[in-house]
């Protein structure tokens, strides 16, 4: 079965439900999951440190190293690519293992 980025999206949040409220704001302002602007927006929450930060990266980044050709682009396109400078990035990976997000970042980076 693939995971399509709706999917992906629905199971982040079923996993970190201090999601929930962002994904009930996004549908209230969108009326539907706009998976790259979903992602965009926990990129956000991210930056802000917020509740569950360092498991929600590590699951970015595990999805990133093995997820479905489609869940991996999204994180590339609408989580990694929204990270602007390196200085967002540390702040992002700050205390977790993430290889796959900086390798990524590095390779947008570089082009």
């Amino acid at each position: 079965m693939t995971t399509t980025t709706t999917e992906f999206c629905e199971s982040l949040v079923s996993n970190y439900p201090e999601l929930k409220e962002l994904l009930a704001e996004h549908i209230s302002d969108y009326d539907e999951l706009l998976p790259n602007v979903f992602l965009g927006e926990i990129t956000r929450y991210v930056l802000k440190d917020g509740k569950g930060r360092c498991q929600i990266v590590e699951y970015l980044n595990k999805s990133l190293s093995s997820g479905e050709p489609d869940v991996k682009n999204l994180i590339a396109v609408s989580f990694v690519e929204n990270l602007e400078n390196r200085e967002e990035l540390e702040r992002a990976v700050e205390g977790v293992e993430t290889a796959e997000i900086i390798s990524e970042w590095d390779r947008q980076k570089s082009t």
